[in-house]
């Protein structure tokens, strides 16, 4: 279990360990895709670049959150997405976290905010107060979860 405090001076927990993270039902998501290596993103319009991700609807499951959001936010489908983790902002915000195996672009992006799919060929490893990225990249969440998804077999080509 990981501790810490978000960009905006928020406490945040963070683990990878199902035992704790099927314990909390979380409203949340956010999910990193990958394409044969690469770390698929979003650019949203006001926000910068940051990884799919968002609420779960009522009556939606966060898996079916995942993959709503991330075909509305970069138009491409899945074939493959497994929940890695979870955290916590101020012990109120519960968000899974989730990695996926991307097919194919079958579309453009749908969401409103959404203004492009980015696919880097090198992953950004830091992000902080890179200003064309989103502050929420800018906490632990996302280096802790790149050094945790280092080996997956989604990750690699």
């Amino acid at each position: 279990m990981y501790s810490f405090f978000d960009d905006f001076g928020l406490p945040v927990t963070l683990t990878f360990d199902p035992k704790v993270f099927r314990q909390r039902t979380a409203r949340h998501v956010l999910v990193f895709p990958f394409l044969e290596g690469k770390l698929l993103f979003t650019r949203h319009r006001q926000r910068g670049i940051e990884l799919p991700g968002g609420k779960v609807e009522p009556g939606e499951t966060s898996l079916a959150a995942a993959v709503r959001e991330t075909f509305e936010e970069t138009g491409y489908s899945l074939s493959a997405i497994e929940q890695i983790g979870q955290y916590v902002i101020n012990d109120v915000i519960v968000k899974d976290i989730y990695v996926a195996r991307v097919d194919r672009q079958v579309a453009e992006p749908a969401g409103a905010d959404v203004e492009e799919a980015l696919l880097f060929d090198v992953i950004p490893q830091y992000v902080k107060d890179n200003p064309h990225f989103s502050r929420y990249l800018y906490d632990d969440v996302y280096p802790l979860t790149l050094a945790h998804l280092r080996h997956h077999r989604f990750v690699t080509p």
